[in-house]
C-alpha cells in the first residue's frame, strides 16, 4: 500500500538471515522488490537486530515521506516539514480500532480485507523462499 492504491509487489530477490538465536529459523530480511509498474524499492525487515532506529521512507518522484517514531517528514521540491503525532503508537492500537469501527459499521476497511492480507502473505512468503535460494528472484503470485 505504500507504493500507491493500484501497485503490488510482483517480484524479489530476497537475503534472509537469523541474528538471534532465539528466533529460528530466520529473523531478518533484506529484499528488492518490483511492483506492478515496474518500479523498484527496498524492504528491510528484522526482529533480531540490535539497531535501534527506524523508520519508513518513501521516496517519490517529487520528494520522500519518512516516518520515524511519532514524526513524519515531507520533503517536497527542496522544501521540508516535519510534524509530530503524539498520539501516535507503533500502529497496533490503531489497527485493532480501524478493525472495531469496520465491524460496527458493518464494512470492512480497505486496508484490512483479506485481499489485502493475502497479497502481503504472498510478498513475504515469496522473499522468504528467495532468502532460501540465495536471493533468486521470484514472482509473488499478486
Amino acid at each position: 500500500m505504500l507504493a500507491g492504491a493500484n501497485e503490488d509487489i510482483v517480484r524479489v530477490s530476497a537475503f534472509t538471515s537469523q541474528l538471534q538465536a532465539h528466533m529460528p529459523p530466520i529473523d531478518s530480511v533484506d529484499a528488492t522488490c518490483k511492483t506492478t509498474s515496474g518500479v523498484s524499492g527496498i524492504a528491510q525487515l528484522s526482529f533480531g537486530t540490535t539497531f535501534k532506529g527506524g523508520g519508513i521512507s518513501v521516496a517519490c518522484e517529487h520528494g520522500v515521506v519518512t516516518v520515524v517514531g511519532k514524526d513524519v517528514t515531507i520533503e517536497k521540491n527542496g522544501v521540508e516539514e516535519t510534524k509530530t503525532f503524539p498520539k501516535q503508537t507503533n500502529g497496533v492500537k490503531e489497527e485493532v480500532l480501524a478493525w472495531g469501527k469496520a465491524i460496527l459499521a458493518g464494512k470492512p476497511d480497505a486496508r484490512q480485507t483479506p485481499e489485502q492480507a493475502l497479497k502481503d502473505l504472498r510478498a513475504l512468503e515469496a522473499m522468504f523462499k528467495s532468502g532460501e535460494q540465495d536471493g533468486l528472484p521470484l514472482a509473488t503470485g499478486n
